[in-house]
This record gives C-alpha cells, sequence and structure tokens, in this order.
C-alpha cells in the first residue's frame, strides 16, 4: 500500500470541508486531547477546525496537514448519527 503525501492529505481534507469530525491530538509527551467540531478551512499549509466548547463559547484550532502526516493529530468523520465513520487519513 503507498504510503500517503502532503498533497494526498490536503486533497482529503478539502473533500470533507464543512464536515463534521472528531480529533485526538497530543498535547504533550502524556497529554492527549479529543475534541468534535467541523473542518471550517484550508490553506496550503494549514487546516482548521470549529471546536464548540460550550453553549457560548467556541474556539478555532489549526493543524498542518503534516501532524496527520505523523499522526500526532487523528481525525475521524462523524456520519449524520453522530457515530464514528471512517478514519480520514490512515
Amino acid at each position: 500500500m503507498p504510503k500517503a503525501t502532503i498533497m494526498d492529505i490536503r486533497r482529503e481534507v478539502e473533500n470533507y470541508l464543512g464536515r463534521r469530525v472528531k480529533l485526538e491530538a497530543h498535547k504533550s509527551k502524556k497529554k492527549l486531547y479529543q475534541k468534535e467540531g467541523v473542518i471550517e478551512s484550508t490553506y496550503p499549509s494549514i487546516f482548521t477546525v470549529r471546536v464548540q466548547e460550550d453553549k457560548r463559547k467556541e474556539q478555532k484550532l489549526s493543524f498542518s496537514y503534516s501532524d496527520l502526516l505523523t499522526q500526532s493529530v487523528k481525525i475521524v468523520l462523524l456520519d449524520e448519527n453522530e457515530t464514528d465513520g471512517a478514519l480520514l487519513v490512515s
């Protein structure tokens, strides 16, 4: 199976603009956080995910495509029923 490249990952992320995702990211060596949000924008080197913290607070997180390539960030697409879907990049 061929390895994914940065361009492959970028194209895949662009295909899922506006879709709900669950993301898992390493904050530090021992800390991991999980959030749900919507892929909002893609740029040449990064993409952004809008996360609803609570009813009044919204946060925008940005990640590089290399974060997905190195698996320091993992993204899972959520389907309409809010259940786990396919892993965006494997």
